[in-house]
């Protein structure tokens, strides 16, 4: 069996169980990068050298660590696959090695740039795009949002639930909602009912009104977003790292609680969030000493 068919075959067993978003990003990795190099050979032709190449041609063409380290996963899985399917006893995948890389989340603006995005998400008068984007300020992903069906949604409890089958961490997830997301929310509740002519409506929640269906893309109302409130260009996505920045280094809230807020799994990915700063080693050992003994008892040595 090519590589190219195990792939295939792949992708069909995963897109009933992997969200559209995750399925579409291996497609790329899968059609753009492997498939041009890897796709006409064997699977049992596959070899550890052959691989270790592959990956250093992906990071000679300029692609980040990180990018090439998720598709060098897209093959692991697919390599698993093939054991599992006996075409081959081990993973030509396990010698091979990528460049360590600071794999931090760096929102490198200062404490008064973040609360005017704050700020800006909150008190943004464009209707529809305003509740989309206080969605995001919550931590959600821009496909949790977008994917958000009024069967997840539960206005007598102020809960919604984000289902294993659109959250990157493949797990049901249930948040309580803040006063002014449900005040939001409710907008839209009660004119979906109007508009179903039921007190249960179906559908997404943010219906796009040209085409009668959920919204694709955001990057024009989010350019536009950016330009109205005079803020500086960040993705979409780094309203998440705003999140978990602003929420551990400003509010020093706990970590384990921005974790959940996020929606991670472990809170070892919300570390890296946390920007330790040059005085944090002199807190420690002054508490540490100011727990045993006064200050004015500590006496300078003498030469």
């Amino acid at each position: 069996m090519t590589l190219q068919k195990l792939f295939t075959q792949y992708i069909t067993m995963i897109r009933p169980l992997q969200s559209v978003q995750t399925v579409r990003t291996k497609e790329g990795f899968i059609n753009k990068h492997i498939f041009p190099k890897l796709g006409s050979m064997e699977v049992s032709e596959v070899t550890y050298p052959m691989l270790q190449t592959f990956v250093n041609d992906l990071l000679g063409n300029d692609l980040k660590p990180k990018t090439v380290k998720n598709i060098l996963d897209v093959i692991k899985v697919v390599f698993k696959l093939a054991i599992r399917m006996n075409l081959i006893k081990e993973s030509p995948c396990d010698y091979v090695e990528l460049p360590k890389y600071d794999n931090k989340r760096y929102f490198s603006f200062s404490t008064s740039v973040q609360t005017d995005f704050i700020h800006a998400l909150l008190t943004y008068d464009v209707y529809m795009y305003r509740d989309i984007f206080l969605f995001l300020l919550h931590g959600r992903r821009r496909n949790e949002v977008l994917s958000l069906t009024w069967d997840m949604v539960d206005m007598e409890q102020s809960l919604y639930y984000i289902p294993a089958m659109i959250n990157k961490a493949r797990r049901s997830m249930s948040y309580k909602m803040t006063d002014i997301l449900y005040d939001r929310l409710m907008v839209h509740y009660l004119h979906a009912c109007v508009e179903q002519n039921t007190r249960h409506p179906k559908g997404y929640v943010f219906n796009n009104p040209q085409t009668q269906t959920q919204y694709k893309d955001l990057s024009k109302a989010w350019r536009r977003f950016l330009k109205e409130s005079d803020l500086p260009y960040i993705r979409l996505h780094d309203i998440r790292h705003l999140i978990g920045t602003y929420s551990i280094n400003v509010l020093e809230l706990p970590i384990e609680k921005v974790s959940h807020a996020l929606g991670h799994t472990n809170v070892e990915t919300t570390q890296k969030y946390v920007t330790i700063k040059p005085e944090t080693s002199k807190q420690v050992i002054d508490k540490i000493i100011n727990s045993v003994i006064l200050p004015d008892k500590v006496v300078g040595s003498s030469i």
